[in-house]
Order: structure tokens, then sequence, then C-alpha cells
């Protein structure tokens, strides 16, 4: 873990000030006015290009196998009777990674993302998790309509990979996505700074209904092994839904290019 924090490090001082360019992509789903949806052995480059720069983001079915969801579900199992998930030891952590890092390259989402960020991806460390939630104790658990560029701080096209590993969305949040490409902030006011975790309930209804005048929301349901894929740029909100199914462990990566990683946290080469 140490020698994957001193080349993220490197990597983020070799491309620092480099251009962050848009990917180029042609529209593979030009007939859906919503959330383009593929299996897991669809994703490629282009499939992932085409979702997240024409459709906002990208719903990918079955990108862990049953025998991963079952090994993810008893990892979590086994860190949460361990102690508290925002205290896990580093072995812990570093054991998270390094299996995700395992699954990504197994199930092409690596050979995927690598190409469309140029080749020199870096993880967000802080934003590599295997997370777990129960219903009516995590108050942070619903998050309003929001943009993550607002907390890294500038558009980079990085990629987010929000996996289940339980059923979401149905009998618990998930998350709700604007199926839409948004180049601008919305609603940001350059003199707060970066924004709060809450500042998605100061977001002008005016805003927001424009933005999904002609792309209404959407609010999938994903079942063990599906995963998100979207970047800091999509609009997105945890989904408004009750605590039926107590639990919820779902998986989070977020990758970026070495030229456009956050000012802060910590870089982690892949």
């Amino acid at each position: 873990m140490d020698l994957r924090v001193a080349a993220g490090k490197r990597l983020c001082a070799r491309y620092s000030g480099a251009d962050v360019a848009q990917p180029s992509s042609s529209d593979l789903f030009p007939q859906i006015n919503g959330l383009p949806e593929i299996t897991a052995g669809e994703l490629s480059e282009s499939t992932l290009a085409a979702g997240l720069l024409h459709h906002g983001a990208l719903l990918v079915r079955g990108l862990y196998s049953s025998p991963e969801v079952s090994m993810l579900q008893q990892m979590a199992m086994a860190q949460g009777q361990a102690g508290r998930w925002d205290e896990l030891s580093s072995e812990a952590w570093a054991h998270t990674v390094f299996t995700l890092l395992e699954l990504y390259n197994n199930n092409g989402l690596l050979e995927a993302v690598r190409p469309y960020l140029g080749g020199v991806p870096v993880m967000l460390a802080e934003r590599t998790k295997l997370r777990q939630r129960r219903g009516g104790k995590d108050n942070l658990a619903a998050i309003p309509w929001h943009q993550d560029v607002n907390f890294y701080g500038k558009k980079t096209y990085a990629v987010n990979c929000w996996a289940a590993v339980t059923s979401c969305g149905e009998d618990n949040p998930g998350l709700g996505i604007v199926p839409c490409r948004t180049e601008q902030r919305i609603g940001w006011s350059e003199k707060d700074g970066i924004a709060p975790l809450y500042f998605g309930s100061s977001m002008a209804d005016s805003a927001f209904e424009q933005l999904t005048k002609r792309y209404p929301a959407v609010y999938p349901v994903l079942q063990p092994g599906d995963a998100l894929i979207f970047d800091e740029m999509t609009m997105h909100c945890t989904a408004p839904r009750p605590w039926k199914q107590k639990l919820q462990t779902v998986t989070i990566s977020w990758f970026f290019r070495a030229s456009g990683f956050p000012d802060r946290g910590i870089p982690l080469a892949v």
C-alpha cells in the first residue's frame, strides 16, 4: 500500500498542470432518452465513454459474479463485526483495496477505465471502500441532489463505480440519477468554495426542474453485483426509499487522471 501511495504521488506530481481534455466518444445509445444499460460482458472503453459523455451514467448489470458478491458480503460482515466502519484498521482497509483492484481487473473495469483516463489512472484512497449501512442508524445515508465536482473542486472527467453488494433502491435507499451529460455546476456559488455535504438542500428548485425537464430523474433498482458508473458532473442523490431491508452494502471507487486528481486526498496508483 505504501508503494501504491508513493507511486500515486509521483504520477500526480509528474502530470501536474497538464490539460484535462474531454475524452472523445460517439453515442452508442442514441435511441435511449434515459439511463443506458449493459451487461458486464459489454463493458469497454467505448461503452463507458458513451454512457458517461452522452447520458451522464452507465448501468452495468452483473459487474460482480455471484461468488464475488458472496465473498464481498462475507468481508462486509467480518468488518462490521470487528468495529465501526469509519475506524477500520489499516490492514482491513488495505485488504479491501486490494480485493477491489483484483475484482476490477478480473471483470474488465480497469481495462475500460485505463484508456478512458489516458492510461495512468489513480484512485482516491478515501473514496475506495466497502461500505455497509443500516436503516435508522446512518444519518448521512440520505444526501440530496448534488454533483461530486463540488467536493473535488474541479472537473476532471473521473470515473466512479458504485456497485451493489446487497440489493439497493427498492427496500432501502439507492441512487437517483439525472441521465444526461451536465458540463456546468448546477446551483454553484463560487464565493462559497467547496460545497459542504448538505449543499444540495440549498439548490434552487427552478435549476433542478430546468435540468430534468427533458431528462427526468431515474431511480434504478440494483441487484447484488450490479453497478452504476458516473462521473463528478453527474447530478445524483440518495433515492428516498424506506428502510425495509435493514442492511445495505456497496463498494465505491473513484478513478482520476493523475493530472486531474483532487487538491486533497491520497492518490493510489492503479
